[in-house]
């Protein structure tokens, strides 16, 4: 029985996306295979049930996919049926909140539909509009100034003595000196107890006020050329020490680039554009006026 009411449920709700009815339940039934009858000359047929799963969301339709759970949903949407009758039965749909609500339902329906209507007359933005865009939009597009590094951290406790603390500081600095001999950042990652060591040491690009520790993200843009390595750098956690990798100076992406981002950032301001231009249509055929009120003295 529990099983049963939630179906209903599942069944009631993944209808409510479509606008309420108040006809009578009998109107315009398909004919087909029947599958379940009630009140006398009620029907339900093989081709509805197939119908009404094809709407539920596709988690939910799993559930009634084997026959026993198609036999379940058949009289779950029975009982929906049963629900609505009764409903007729007791004149609620003559109610005039619901007969407000139904009507409200269906105006919101209908401009969803007009404006998916005047989208797809309108089409896809033009190459001229995607251009105009990205030349009125380029100092948002810019890339950052960004460095690609390397880091050999060594971690201390917060309660580390200051023996500890010197010791993890040696072993940073010889790290460092490996890597000013030439060494490479691969070969002395292991010395460093980062989740980059996992990745040979690197960290991957970084920008300015991109999450970096403030004393790290200096030492990184300070550092000029591929190869050089920083001081030692004290941080909350240890010390570390940074290598550059590469160096990408900051620059506006070519449209081809951005292509993808622009048509995605565009696409709403194409749609306003397009809503405006229904709106100010509609305005000057109905030859709208507001009039201003006034106030009694």
């Amino acid at each position: 029985m529990r099983r049963c009411l939630g179906c209903l449920i599942v069944i009631v709700a993944a209808c409510t996306s479509e606008a309420p009815s108040t006809a009578g339940a009998d109107a315009g039934r398909p004919v087909g295979t029947v599958v379940g009858r009630f009140a006398g000359a009620e029907v339900l047929t093989a081709e509805e049930v197939s119908r009404e799963a094809a709407r539920l969301p596709p988690a939910l339709r799993e559930q009634f996919e084997t026959p026993a759970g198609r036999r379940e949903f058949a009289r779950s949407l029975i009982d929906k049926r049963l629900l609505v009758r009764e409903a007729q039965r007791r004149k609620l749909t003559e109610d005039p909140e619901l007969r407000r609500q139904v009507r409200e339902l269906e105006e919101r329906l209908a401009v969803q539909a007009l404006l998916a209507q005047e989208e797809a007359a309108a089409g896809k933005p033009s190459e001229q509009e995607l251009r105009a865009w990205f030349d009125s939009h380029r100092a948002e597009l810019a890339r950052p100034e960004q460095v690609r590094v390397g880091r050999i951290l060594v971690n201390v406790g917060a309660k580390a003595s200051e023996a500890e603390r010197t010791r993890a500081r040696q072993k940073v600095e010889a790290a460092a000196a490996r890597l000013r001999r030439g060494e490479s950042l691969a070969k002395v990652a292991p010395e460093g107890e980062g989740p980059e060591r996992m990745k040979g040491g690197e960290l991957g690009l970084v920008v300015r006020g991109g999450g970096l520790e403030p004393s790290l993200e200096q030492a990184a843009f300070a550092l000029e050329r591929p190869g050089a390595v920083s001081a030692v750098v004290a941080l909350r956690e240890g010390f570390a020490v940074l290598t550059l990798l590469e160096r990408k100076p900051p620059r506006v992406p070519t449209f081809e680039e951005v292509r993808a981002e622009v048509e995605g950032r565009f696409a709403p301001a194409h749609k306003r554009q397009m809503f405006d231009a229904l709106l100010e249509r509609l305005r000057q055929e109905a030859g709208v006026e507001l009039v201003e009120s006034r106030e009694a003295p």
